[in-house]
């Protein structure tokens, strides 16, 4: 049924105005290869080998080259769909004479020097070897001023915030925020890789969300893996027999937040005020791994920015995530439409 209202509201050209900050990436998309293992397509042959007596090093073999960064990837889906996207980003081409983001269709604004990255895409997960940006580790909200007044980049129907793991302003940021935001508005906010933090890192992280919360509905958007950490880190964590249910109303609770997502391969989970929403997600055959979750954030912007209702709202960041991990591609409103009705799901 979320499927099918999906498709209707997807027909009617939804045309939210949405901001996504405040990374960017140049992502080196490698195949990685050793001795007669060529290529190495999976992480856990790739930590077998890397363990192995004698191994000394893999082969690393560059395939293509993309523009990148989670709201990079965002704002991609969210002009996908049709809405308007401006991406506050670190957007700089440290390779002289290149300029991997020069074709991206929306407007763009550059705060700095991009991140330099190489995707490992297995075929059971990814992963990234990143060399940070110098500029983004030291971005404040003072270079988001600089690029452009609150008002405007902020002055929206949504937004899409990432990247909190790279971004040690962002905390800063946040509680600034709180009482800057010009407009109080969906604000999806995915940390990204929030494993290893300490109980101090946790801390500081819930007390920026608290504070965001002043002045935007702030929506936390993470994936299973995550959603464990962020749980197990709170002061009182929900106790044994505990699922992800628990976890996303718990988490809400303690970040006092407007709503906890749980985005995963299965579901959508979502603890609002009204409740806990699920989306069962439509199954595919993954050929990416990287950059579903971004797509899931775009679609879930778009939509509750647009004004619609949870499930309907899950169900876009679904089908975004899932057509792109199925495909490799950004699917439009169209393409949407299309593929939801050959699965019988509209």
């Amino acid at each position: 049924m979320s499927y099918q209202r999906l498709a209707r509201r997807l027909a009617d050209d939804p045309a939210p105005a949405v901001t996504t900050l405040p990374d960017g990436s140049i992502d080196r998309y490698c195949r990685l290869s050793t001795g007669a293992l060529d290529p190495v397509n999976r992480r856990t042959t790739f930590a077998r080998e890397a363990a192995a007596d004698g191994r000394k090093g893999f082969d690393l073999e560059p395939r293509f080259v993309e523009p990148g960064g989670q709201a990079v990837n965002a704002a991609q889906q969210v002009y996908a769909l049709g809405a308007r996207a401006t991406c506050y980003g670190h957007l700089d081409d440290p390779e002289p004479g290149r300029d991997v983001f020069v074709d991206l269709p929306f407007e763009t604004v550059s705060m700095g020097q991009a991140a330099k990255v190489n995707v490992l895409d297995f075929v059971d997960s990814d992963l990234l070897l990143v060399e940070a940006s110098p500029d983004l580790t030291g971005w404040s909200l003072a270079d988001l001023r600089e690029a452009a007044p609150l008002s405007t980049a902020f002055g929206v129907d949504a937004v899409v915030c990432a990247n909190w793991v790279s971004t040690p302003g962002m905390a800063e940021a946040f509680h600034e925020l709180g009482a800057a935001a010009p407009r109080r508005v969906p604000f999806v906010f995915d940390p990204g890789d929030v494993l290893g933090g300490d109980l101090d890192d946790h801390q500081e992280l819930r007390e920026a969300v608290r504070a965001l919360g002043e002045g935007v509905d702030a929506v936390l958007s993470v994936n299973p893996t995550e959603l464990r950490a962020l749980a197990a880190a709170l002061p009182a964590p929900p106790g044994p027999p505990v699922d992800d249910e628990d976890r996303v109303v718990a988490v809400r609770e303690a970040f006092d937040a407007a709503a906890v997502v749980k985005h995963g391969k299965q579901a959508a989970l979502a603890a609002t005020g009204e409740g806990v929403v699920r989306v069962e997600n439509p199954t595919v055959d993954a050929q990416r791994q990287v950059g579903g979750g971004d797509r899931f954030d775009g679609g879930l912007a778009v939509g509750l920015g647009a004004g619609w209702d949870w499930p309907v709202a899950l169900a876009c960041g679904n089908a975004c995530a899932s057509y792109y991990v199925a495909t490799s591609e950004t699917a439009s409103a169209a393409t949407l439409r299309t593929w939801l009705a050959d699965r019988d799901l509209a």
